[in-house]
């Protein structure tokens, strides 16, 4: 069973799953085997066999080079050649750094002792993460039409088609999480510029065990009128971003806040494929067989690209196709594309706040 890693940096965040999520999002996780048990003892321990001797479970991603180790709560965040650990997302010690040995990845004496000492301490039980706020980005709006699809008998611009969707979307969620900060970034026909949409969301004020996810809203065109289908975008992870708050690269240093960062990074790429996940599987079920699903793409969007939060850009159709659009512009299938997404981000909630 793969158990819960939380990140602890004020504000931002989210517990992740205590189910094999890992399958959905590219990387790897290493389930202990009895068989690395038996070490030489000329060599440094691998990591697999210090996991199994902790009891504690190892997720490793080969993308990324980086992993973590957790036990009861507590995380231990490496990534090889690199003389650091990161305790809790807290503490910072420096240790002789993991490296790749032909088929396994090995520590020294000394990195074996801290995480035992690490694990061995007893801490009081660490409060549960929730999701606070949900921002939804209906795209273009006012002087931007966005795309639009031009017919002989009707017309269709994507503004329309995005507000419509995030009013029944944000009606939903406020319906069944009264308690949660529920925020369009616009109302109605107006034109927020791409950084007051994403400022809006970067500015909701977090508590420390609290969390916040962004979704944009858009509809696409082709130049080939029998292209058609939706898709779900995340931020690409190589993309790098500043993600860590003034505050805490201010106590933390100069050195070390670089660190933080692109391990945040990280959990905001993982929690954005998640949450790109449990949307495409619904839509798929609700409109799949009317449009086909296109997939889950990597991209470098504005709004997700500098959003500091797991985010995703929906693309619910395309205007430019006559049966599409004929589609998107009937209330009741932008109510089903609007339920479908809903239902994801309840998935989404319901999976990090086990």
């Amino acid at each position: 069973m793969i158990v819960a890693r939380r990140l602890r940096l004020k504000g931002r965040g989210l517990w992740q799953t205590r189910r094999a999520l890992v399958v959905l999002i590219l990387s790897v996780t290493w389930f202990i085997n009895p068989a690395f048990a038996a070490e030489p003892a000329e060599k440094d321990i691998t990591l697999s066999s210090l996991a199994q001797s902790l009891n504690a479970m190892l997720e490793y991603d080969p993308l990324t080079r980086s992993g973590t180790l957790e036990k009861n709560g507590k995380t231990a965040r490496f990534a090889l050649d690199t003389p650091y650990v990161l305790f809790d997302w807290t503490a910072l010690k420096t240790l002789p750094p993991p490296y790749e040995d032909q088929d396994s990845i090995r520590v020294k004496k000394e990195f074996d002792i801290a995480l035992r000492q690490f694990f061995d301490t007893k801490q009081a039980p660490l409060s549960k993460y929730s999701v606070k706020a949900i921002v939804i980005d209906p795209g273009h709006g006012g002087k931007d039409p966005g795309a639009i699809g031009e017919f002989e008998n009707f017309k269709i611009q994507e503004k329309d088609v995005n507000l419509a969707i995030a009013h029944r979307l944000a009606e939903l969620l406020r319906i069944r999480y009264p308690e949660r900060t529920i925020q369009l970034t616009r109302t109605d026909d107006t034109y927020p510029s791409l950084e007051e949409r994403v400022d809006m969301a970067n500015k909701i004020k977090l508590a420390e065990t609290e969390a916040i996810i962004y979704i944009s809203i858009h509809a696409n065109a082709s130049f080939n009128k029998n292209t058609h289908g939706f898709e779900v975008w995340y931020l690409n992870p190589s993309y790098r971003r500043t993600v860590v708050d003034e505050q805490t690269a201010k106590e933390k240093g100069e050195d070390i806040a670089p660190i933080i960062n692109t391990m945040l990074e990280e959990e905001f790429t993982t929690e954005s494929i998640i949450l790109a996940q449990k949307v495409y599987q619904r839509m798929g079920k609700m409109i799949g067989d009317q449009s086909p699903a296109r997939g889950i793409r990597a991209e470098e969007w504005f709004v997700v690209r500098n959003a500091k939060m797991p985010s995703i850009l929906i693309e619910v159709g395309f205007v430019t196709n006559k049966n599409e659009a004929t589609l998107l512009s009937q209330a009741g299938y932008l109510r089903r594309i609007a339920d479908a997404i809903y239902n994801g981000v309840c998935d989404f909630i319901e999976h990090f706040e086990y």
